[in-house]
């Protein structure tokens, strides 16, 4: 009986630990750097801050699709960097509207070859993706001869910049759509439903009719999708594409905030509320420490030690809902 209660305890434990234990990380961190620096709590820094976080939280989307099938995608900083460099400079030629389409479509194209490799010629996601990390990047310098793309278009330059009503970030907004529409896909859908399982047995899942091969293509297009909007938000919102600093350490940032966010390594289990928390907590985390004059070296050793915490998180959650050992 007393190991019965002790489970118990620690299930219920596990599970208020995943709904509620990353939106306390987030207040903890923002009530200690409104403490030590006054400038964080501004309204102008907050805002700022959100649509920041859309750079990562946007991409955490797609991420969290592809890792619930038990894969993941490090190519995401390169492909970033190449659809914007590419669609930035079919702005002025096609207007402002149609090269966000071409960089939408594009991406998404880029993702499908990621699962195409990935699903028909049976080559493992980290090799695929590793190699498509130097074949995107290289294929961005190429493309500009290493100069940046300036934007001026003004539609293009609104994505990054622009605010309704005078106060809500553009970037937010559009964050908070894709949030929706990416919930209902998952939660709401068959489609959701297919992702869910095959991340949790992918065997069985082709057993019940589920063309797996499929679903895999389609997350990682999906991943696509999501890094087409993030690089066209990025762009506008530093005015340029540029080939060699767009999108770097971008793939490690995104897959933290998904592992942070609860969404386990082995697939299965997403949560896209969570990512959407752990991006938060990412940006604010950086723009703290900025903000604290905090060596930049000791800001990239902060952001290894979130993504070792994020998994050591994941696996006590786990651990205490009694999926997983510790």
């Amino acid at each position: 009986m007393d190991d019965y209660r002790l489970r118990q305890r620690k299930q219920i434990f596990g599970v208020y630990w995943g709904n509620f234990g990353l939106p306390l990380i987030f207040v903890i961190l923002v009530a200690v750097f409104s403490i030590t620096n006054p400038n964080f709590a501004t309204s102008y820094n907050i805002l700022n801050n959100l649509s920041f976080a859309s750079y990562v939280g946007i991409a955490a989307i797609g991420m969290t699709f592809v890792i619930m099938t038990g894969n993941f995608d490090i190519s995401i900083g390169s492909m970033l960097a190449l659809v914007a460099v590419l669609g930035s400079s079919f702005a002025p030629k096609i207007g402002g509207v149609a090269g966000v389409i071409s960089t939408l479509l594009i991406s998404c194209f880029l993702g499908f070859i990621n699962g195409i490799f990935v699903t028909k010629l049976r080559i493992p996601a980290f090799i695929t993706t590793l190699g498509m990390l130097f074949v995107f990047r290289a294929l961005a310098f190429i493309y500009t001869n290493n100069a940046p793309v300036y934007i001026s278009d003004r539609f293009w330059l609104y994505l990054g910049n622009g605010k309704l009503f005078g106060i809500v970030p553009f970037p937010v907004l559009l964050m908070g759509i894709c949030y929706v529409i990416a919930y209902l896909l998952l939660r709401k859908s068959p489609v959701g439903r297919y992702i869910i399982a095959v991340g949790t047995n992918s065997k069985a899942a082709a057993l019940s009719g589920i063309n797996v091969d499929n679903i895999k293509i389609l997350v990682f297009t999906l991943l696509g999708l999501f890094v087409g909007i993030s690089a066209v938000v990025n762009s506008a919102n530093l005015g340029s594409a540029n080939p060699g600093l767009m999108g770097q350490n971008y793939e490690f940032q995104v897959i933290t905030a998904v592992v942070l966010g609860g969404t386990a390594l082995s697939g299965g289990n997403g949560s896209l509320g969570g990512a959407l928390v752990a991006a938060l907590i990412i940006t604010f985390l950086d723009n703290g420490l900025g903000l604290l004059q905090v060596n930049s070296y000791w800001q990239q050793v902060a952001t290894g030690l979130v993504m070792i915490f994020a998994v050591s998180l994941n696996k006590l959650k786990f651990y205490l809902l009694g999926q997983g050992e510790f």
